[in-house]
């Protein structure tokens, strides 16, 4: 080959060479570049990852709290003391009458477990088939322990001695002291409540307060001196009555008379004097079936011969529980009422 040719051909493969050494180098740099970029990629992304990740933790266990807290069911018993619920009662024993009521009239007595003995003795329907746990005077501990109730509805005055055990025992306490229908509807509401039964409460409360509204309703106009004079009979030896802060003293006025007793300022469950009684000169004496079995047991009281409820015949025996228990069934001892104080409105009394 001529010398000419070979070195021709001698700088064509060194020309080649570099062509291929340049392009190596630049696909190295390329490849760099790209694993640099990759990597600054993760290492900017990795953060925010692990902060939307954190963040997305922080709003489970928030909405988790928020669905804890939704789920706690707080009322406020007779006493104020606050009582909370993880969930609605599944296992509740009863020792108030009246709270056995509203929780039958709601539809929740399959959380009823037991009851009071005395509502057995007496052989209240509502306690037939029921366990008894005690008393007013105590509470059986060993059954109660061994029931394991969520929850306990029991009367005021209890022994220091049972509630502090109770409070040992994890096992919360509702006590009932209702003394106003305002206070009735508050327990319809709270029954409701305990028992998981919120509408259903609710429909009974609007109900009664509806009823007890069309009763007021019709007496409120009518003139104060027309209003007849009444004395409710709790007790006669001694001589005892309801005052201003008793459902009964709100019976009374809500059905269109007027409460001697609280009209006195009395209060509560006082004693009240004949003296007063005689000065005061009812027109309708009313009175519980526990003190009176008929209105002759008042007729024939020798004290008040001179009254003018008794010289009228106005004397009206009513049954205890509508007038004691403050329940929903307060409104038939209203309409009793209504009927004796004035029957020209509401009807004969029977």
């Amino acid at each position: 080959m001529p010398k000419k040719r070979i070195i021709k051909s001698r700088h064509c493969i060194a020309l080649l060479m570099s062509i291929a050494v340049l392009l190596s180098v630049l696909v190295l740099s390329f490849t760099a570049c790209k694993i640099s970029e990759d990597a600054q990629s993760v290492q900017t992304e990795a953060p925010e990852t692990a902060a939307e990740t954190a963040e997305e933790t922080t709003a489970v266990e928030i909405e988790t709290a928020v669905e804890e807290e939704a789920a706690e069911i707080k009322v406020t018993d007779g006493l104020g003391n606050e009582v909370t619920l993880a969930a609605a009662a599944e296992k509740i024993i009863v020792f108030v009458p009246s709270a056995l009521e509203i929780l039958h009239a709601i539809g929740a007595m399959d959380k009823v477990i037991g009851v009071d003995n005395w509502s057995i003795d007496i052989g209240d329907p509502l306690a037939e088939g029921m366990e008894g746990f005690g008393d007013f005077q105590g509470l059986n501990m060993e059954k109660v322990t061994a029931a394991d109730p969520d929850l306990i509805i029991g009367l005021l005055g209890w022994a220091e001695e049972d509630i502090n055990k109770l409070k040992e025992l994890g096992i919360q306490l509702y006590i009932v002291d209702a003394n106003t229908v305002d206070e009735v509807y508050a327990e319809i509401l709270n029954m409701g409540k305990i028992a998981g039964m919120e509408l259903e409460a609710e429909i009974l409360m609007e109900g009664l307060k509806a009823e007890i509204d069309d009763i007021r309703l019709k007496t409120e106009a009518i003139p104060d001196d027309e209003k007849p004079r009444v004395f409710y009979e709790v007790w006669n030896d001694p001589l005892m009555s309801a005052g201003n802060n008793t459902f009964i003293n709100e019976l009374i006025v809500y059905a269109g008379g007027k409460n001697i007793v609280a009209e006195d300022g009395l209060e509560g469950w006082p004693e009240y004097s004949l003296e007063s009684l005689i000065k005061n000169n009812p027109d309708v004496i009313i009175a519980p079936v526990s003190l009176a079995a008929d209105p002759g047991v008042i007729l024939s009281d020798a004290r008040f011969s001179g009254i003018n409820a008794v010289k009228n015949e106005r004397v009206y025996i009513v049954p205890d529980n509508p007038i004691s228990r403050p329940s929903q069934n307060i409104v038939v001892g209203l309409l009793m009422f209504a009927r004796a104080i004035h029957p020209d409105i509401f009807g004969e009394f029977n």
